[in-house]
């Protein structure tokens, strides 16, 4: 069974703790003791040291709460005893367990120092003792100390008894710190099974912490997402649309070409079938040219230069002076030269087939062309009462598919997926019979 983050955290922060403290209990019951005899020693030490340089007895004791005496060396053992105990009580020190050995004498005859310590017994405590020769005396630097196996029980025990009172606190602390971190997790987890439905929801979480930082990150994975389904949902519309445009393009054409052949084979031809049948095999290859254009135009690698744009669009206009008859192209513009960095040949293409198609299906004959501040519009009447689908491919409008230069219906989608590639702003629209194209090469 899976363990909650609540009882996780509660159970870590638990152990921690216990360990923590019994840590601190085997320090306290083994290690502290020793420690401290360390430190009084030390300290007698360094109170002896400081008592050879300033001689100063007073001093030295208040210095370093030590006690200090001393008594002639020439006294019997027992006598030297007697005389240590008695200034001993003087100092309101009484000890029951106090002995200087034969053997403590002889050492510091030697003048070395020996140090003692003398456990009380019953009076659960201790004192610690440096004996030193000076001249014809015995000098004693002494301090008691308690038993701190004594004190280390009762502090252990206040420890145990803090502990059990700690885990409960902990216990309640963590099952309310938990809410306040799971709660915003289930509400993740919520959101992230919406998502994985492709119910891109979006959590409202408010924390100042990491767990915002990761609904926020997960926002914007489900936003990203959304965009993508719907943006592969319209990429299959489109190709729907696409195969369904590519039928009808290349049915009628096939239809021509099964009945002329039909009508060769019964021996109807009036010498014009033929003719008909290559007409249509041309009009074939050009929509399965035209499509594959389209096709790879997302694919090739861009080749930028740095050429003149105006240049080039008068080069394309002067190219359909013969084509252009009674109809006639009128350009419009602020500037004289207009320096590009893009892929020469695509803008070549994206300009010729506005042209093209102005020229084709202008319901009069005017072609009004205008260049201003990067902005190129080519505008013409039109007999199309929608513009909606016009960029879409195989679209050719209903009234011009009677026509004699109707096109493939891949010309416009074409050029809005160089322009896109490109960089460049596209837009049309239709007023009172009036159909424009914009393109904005301002930004490159």
């Amino acid at each position: 069974m899976k363990q909650k983050i609540g009882t996780k955290l509660t159970i870590y922060i638990t152990l921690v703790v216990i360990l923590t403290f019994s840590i601190s209990l085997v320090v306290s019951q083994f290690f502290l003791p020793k420690y401290y005899l360390y430190q009084l020693n030390k300290k007698v030490s360094e109170a002896f040291d400081s008592y050879q340089v300033l001689e100063d007895a007073e001093l030295v004791e208040l210095q370093f709460d030590v006690t200090i005496v001393a008594v002639p060396l020439q006294d019997s053992i027992n006598d030297l005893n007697e005389n240590l105990r008695l200034q001993l009580a003087k100092e309101h020190i009484a000890l029951n367990k106090f002995w200087v050995s034969e053997e403590v004498l002889q050492t510091i005859s030697e003048d070395k120092i020996v140090g003692k310590l003398y456990d009380q017994g019953k009076q659960k405590s201790s004192f610690i003792v440096h004996y030193a020769k000076e001249g014809d005396q015995l000098v004693m630097i002494g301090a008691s100390m308690a038993h701190f196996t004594d004190i280390a029980y009762f502090i252990n025990r206040f420890n145990l008894a803090f502990l059990i009172v700690s885990i409960l606190i902990i216990i309640m602390v963590t099952a309310l710190l938990s809410r306040k971190i799971t709660n915003p997790l289930h509400e993740l987890q919520q959101v992230a099974k919406e998502i994985g439905e492709l119910n891109f929801q979006q959590a409202t979480i408010q924390t100042g912490d990491e767990i915002e930082e990761l609904a926020k990150s997960i926002n914007k994975m489900s936003t990203t997402l959304e965009s993508a389904q719907q943006l592969l949902t319209q990429r299959n519309l489109d190709l729907k649309q696409f195969m369904i445009g590519l039928t009808h393009e290349l049915k009628t054409p096939l239809a021509l070409i099964n009945v002329y052949s039909s009508g060769i084979e019964d021996g109807l031809d009036d010498g014009t079938y033929l003719t008909v049948i290559h007409q249509q095999v041309d009009r074939m290859e050009k929509i399965i040219t035209d499509m594959l254009y389209y096709a790879r135009t997302e694919e090739n690698a861009l080749n930028l230069s740095r050429f003149d744009f105006y240049q080039l669009l008068q080069e394309i206009i002067q190219s359909y002076q013969p084509l252009q008859g009674e109809k006639q192209i009128f350009l419009q513009s602020d500037v004289t030269e207009f320096m590009l960095n893009s892929e020469q040949e695509k803008v070549y293409y994206i300009i010729e087939n506005l042209i093209s198609n102005a020229l084709k299906y202008t319901s009069d004959n005017e072609i009004q062309i205008s260049f201003t501040s990067g902005i190129l519009e080519i505008s013409n009447h039109t007999t199309l009462p929608d513009i909606s689908k016009i960029w879409q491919p195989f679209y050719v409008g209903e009234s011009s598919r009677n026509k004699h230069f109707s096109g493939t219906g891949l010309g416009l989608a074409t050029v809005k997926s160089i322009t896109e590639q490109l960089g460049f702003g596209t837009n049309s629209t239709l007023t009172n019979g009036k159909i424009s194209f914009t393109i904005d090469f301002s930004s490159k």
